[in-house]
């Protein structure tokens, strides 16, 4: 792999990781109101979902070579967006009815 499809390859899992910290938190928003068989149950689904999505745009990119520096790159990104999410006024960024879901 090429030293510029590696740069879009961690770039893309960095992204992926506010994206899927975005997703996790709105999926937990509304499986609040299921009960416990289908909480369990959606979020299996979320999972295998969210992980081939990643599989699927890695394998559009790089021909679906995967690293465990990718997915360390995707967790960075889940955990500054939370970081981000905690201590800055997302209001400036996301547009107003986006920002109500985080904030419920």
């Amino acid at each position: 792999m090429d030293e510029i499809t590696q740069l879009f390859s961690f770039l893309l899992s960095f992204l992926f990781g506010f994206g899927f910290h975005i997703l996790t938190r709105w999926h937990f928003k509304i499986s609040e109101t299921y009960s416990l068989v289908m909480k369990y149950l959606t979020t299996i689904l979320f999972v295998i979902n969210i992980v081939l999505l990643y599989v699927y745009l890695m394998y559009l990119l790089n021909d679906g070579v995967l690293h465990i520096y990718f997915l360390l790159f995707v967790f960075f990104g889940f955990v500054t967006f939370d970081i981000l999410h905690r201590h800055v006024k997302l209001e400036f960024f996301l547009p107003e009815k986006i920002e109500k879901i985080f904030r419920k």
